[in-house]
């Protein structure tokens, strides 16, 4: 085969440097595009760094990371402040004029009662992963009125007072310790994790389509070649039928049969050529980032394709592989886990409201603020409470509804779960049965090529000798280029059918040397290494 390859190449030399005179038979002239040749790794690289489909899918990736820190906000402590001056003007009956220190003497109107207040609060309150909610607080008031401004029992007018505490709120039930409060908080980590399967599954597929299509270029180019041959063998055959007939010995019919299989020939590189043109769409939506970018260029590969080395893994462990590796089955795992947190929350949502709820504070009055602050430090009043609130909603029609729809989700998930054991499964199978048959079809292509060579060389043995038409050479000449072209062909998809296997087991990025790596702060990256084992080899 290494023989045959040699000779092969040395034949397209000769080839192309025959038909370099043909009109119309570069890809520029024919297509007025401009050849750009790219090896594997290039289109590997390329589609690493500009593949519209994997930045879009990394940006949902990168979403999902945003989101976990939102979920993660509710936790965030909260600064207030607020604050309030009052005027007011309040009439009093009898009996709380006289509560105010009035005196009991008649009077023709309602008295009015002036007081003037001054209110602060600063408060800090947070939430705790357990559901605790805490909120310390320091609270300033400054209270003028008529009462400790003109009775004598008054000792500060205006009166400052301070009151520094905590409060507490502990849930029992519902709303209750870490499954309550950090379901929000796993299922955005879920969410993320989901995002970052679905990249690499989008990567995976980018990069299957980008060299199941480089092997179909690179079948294209080589079939290219081959016509050509059948273009150069078809000039040969005309010149020598001109030579003869010029001798004598040869027919004008043989001459003109020749310029058909010449005509013929070059129909057929163009046919061949366009086929290029045809593979294009795949590398240029994958390599390229914009319009600009793809336009006039054709891309041509630089290497051959790979010899049909190495047979299928063991079915057992090729499904294996793909039960753990592939990124679209682990993705409904995560969601089955997903659905398994949200329905935790859901259940804990139909439970009664039982709070624990607990406030201690200290509190000092003195005529200035800073001196009522010490007051209050050194605890002059103080106060205590501890209690609790029950509440439940009659019906809870709306908690019960979400929990059932959340354990609907989940055994939805768990039959997805089934689902894609059953698919992957089935296309592995199909994927070992496609390789089976490439690996059968190319056998039989070589034996074809070995065949229809046997019969070249026996019909130009009897042209050389007179009994055959040069028509019936050219036949079977294009016979063999026809042979060699399935031969190509079957390696093409010999090679495509690896890649396939590859990608349904989950193991093609590290077959061509892609590496993903994450990052502490949740990022992730894929990075080519400096020679994948799956790469092709540069064309000799």
């Amino acid at each position: 085969m290494t023989l045959f390859r040699s000779c092969h190449h040395v034949l397209l030399i000769v080839c192309l440097a025959i038909a370099a005179d043909c009109h119309g038979q570069s890809f520029e002239e024919t297509f007025g595009l401009r050849p750009v040749r790219l090896n594997m790794r290039q289109v590997l690289a390329g589609a690493l760094a500009n593949s519209l489909d994997v930045k879009i899918n990394y940006a949902d990736f990168e979403i999902a990371q945003v989101r976990i820190d939102g979920a993660g906000g509710k936790f965030d402590p909260v600064l207030s402040f607020t604050g309030a001056w009052q005027d007011n003007r309040t009439v009093q009956n009898t009996q709380e004029y006289v509560q105010t220190g009035g005196l009991l003497v008649p009077r023709a109107s309602p008295h009015l009662f002036n007081q003037n207040n001054t209110q602060a609060e600063t408060s800090l309150e947070w939430r705790m992963p357990t559901g605790t909610s805490v909120v310390l607080f320091s609270q300033v008031g400054s209270y003028l009125n008529d009462l400790n401004r003109n009775s004598p029992a008054a000792l500060f007018s205006p009166e400052q007072r301070v009151t520094n505490g905590m409060s507490l709120v502990q849930p029992l039930m519902k709303d209750a310790w870490f499954s309550a409060n950090l379901a929000e908080i796993r299922a955005s980590r879920s969410n993320a994790r989901i995002a970052d399967l679905q990249w690499q599954q989008s990567l995976s597929e980018v990069i299957a389509a980008v060299i199941r299509d480089y092997y179909a270029l690179s079948y294209a180019f080589e079939n290219i070649e081959v016509r050509r041959g059948v273009l150069a063998f078809a000039k040969t055959l005309l010149h020598e039928n001109e030579r003869r007939m010029e001798a004598g010995v040869g027919a004008a019919v043989e001459v003109e049969e020749a310029r058909v299989g010449v005509a013929t020939a070059r129909e057929e590189v163009v046919a061949a050529m366009e086929l290029i043109i045809q593979r294009q769409r795949e590398l240029k939506t994958q390599l390229q980032s914009f319009v600009s970018d793809a336009q006039g260029i054709l891309f041509l590969p630089a290497d051959v394709l790979p010899p049909a080395v190495g047979s299928p893994p063991p079915r057992t462990k090729c499904l294996a592989d793909a039960l753990v590796r592939r990124p679209d089955h682990l993705r409904k795992l995560r969601d089955a886990e997903k659905q398994d947190i949200i329905l935790k929350y859901a259940r804990n949502q139909t439970l009664p409201r039982l709070d624990l709820k607990a406030t201690v504070s200290a509190s000092g009055l003195d005529g200035s603020v800073s001196r009522a602050y010490q007051n209050s430090m050194d605890r002059q009043g103080y106060n205590f409470m501890v209690g609790f609130e029950f509440s439940v909603p009659l019906g809870n029609h709306k908690a019960r509804a979400a929990r059932n729809e959340a354990e609907l989700r989940k055994e939805q998930a768990l039959m997805t779960v089934a689902q894609s054991e059953l698919a992957v499964s089935a296309e592995v199978e199909e994927a070992l049965a496609a390789w089976q048959a490439a690996s059968t079809r190319l056998t039989y292509a070589r034996d074809s090529v070995k065949a229809v060579d046997q019969m070249l060389a026996a019909e130009q043995k009897r042209f050389d000798q007179g009994v055959a038409r040069s028509f019936d050479v050219l036949r079977a000449r294009r016979l063999v280029a026809d042979a060699r072209s399935r031969e190509i062909a079957a390696l093409a998809d010999w090679n495509a059918a690896r890649t396939a296997l590859h990608a349904r087991t989950g193991v093609l990025l590290e077959q061509v040397g892609v590496t993903i790596e994450h990052a502490e702060k949740g990022g992730a990256s894929a990075r080519l290494q400096p020679q994948g084992p799956g790469q092709l080899a540069p064309a000799p």
